[in-house]
């Protein structure tokens, strides 16, 4: 038996709890079971498009399966809605990676606003809590970075018509390394002279952002590279 917290080996027969960490212990059959159960919840999850339904499932999900990494981490990514967002503005905040806003339309938004959202980023419970979970749990932070990161690009840059330019009211499919190159080169500018972070957050999101947009584009960055240098 091994521990699926901590990972380490049992040797003891009948033992309930991790003698090294005190997690529940589960055997292998029952592990496999519960993992499949939390598989089924997800693709159910992320089969809707409405954020608080799919926060709904992946809840009913953990009554279920109450120790589920996999339920845990998706819900990571699914944030908390502005109970009175200020008038004019439209409250994205149910999709966690909203929080890049900040970088975006920094004028938007308040100083309280801006340091809550700085703090989903890297100093979040629910992240430590979760994170924690894992056996590399710094690690497991910076794919939760990561993937805001891309969410924030395919949701909240990809989609803009604003940003990617319309005719006649269709949205551009084609050059989106072109057209985003600007916004993404003031956000990476905004990220790593944001006095809210430490330098060494300051570099990790700027980076961490530089890789999504590569990723998303597909490794094409030559615009985003000339828009940073301007």
């Amino acid at each position: 038996m091994y521990c699926r917290q901590c990972q380490k080996s049992i040797e003891m027969d009948g033992t309930v709890f991790c003698p090294y960490c005190g997690s529940r212990l589960v055997t292998e059959e029952t592990g496999e079971a519960q993992e499949n159960e939390a598989k089924k919840w997800l693709t159910k999850a992320l089969a809707v498009t409405s954020f608080p339904e799919r926060k709904k499932i992946l809840q009913q999900g953990l009554q279920q399966v109450p120790d589920s990494k996999l339920l845990q981490w998706e819900l990571l990514f699914i944030g908390e809605p502005v109970r009175k967002p200020p008038k004019g503005r439209l409250d994205y905040s149910i999709i966690k990676c909203w929080i890049l806003q900040i970088y975006l339309k920094p004028e938007e938004f308040t100083p309280d606003e801006k340091t809550a959202m700085r703090e989903k980023l890297f100093d979040d419970p629910q992240l430590n809590r979760t994170a924690a979970m894992f056996g590399d749990p710094e690690k497991k932070k910076e794919e939760y970075l990561e993937r805001i990161c891309r969410d924030y690009i395919a949701v909240f840059m990809e989609e803009d018509n604003r940003l990617m330019g319309s005719i006649f009211g269709f949205k551009r499919e084609k050059n989106r390394e072109k057209y985003l190159a600007g916004p993404a080169a003031d956000m990476i500018r905004r990220m790593k002279t944001d006095d809210g972070l430490t330098a060494d957050q300051r570099e990790q999101l700027a980076n961490t952002f530089y890789r999504a947009f590569s990723q998303r584009m597909n490794g094409k960055t030559a615009f985003l590279d000339e828009a940073l240098q301007a």
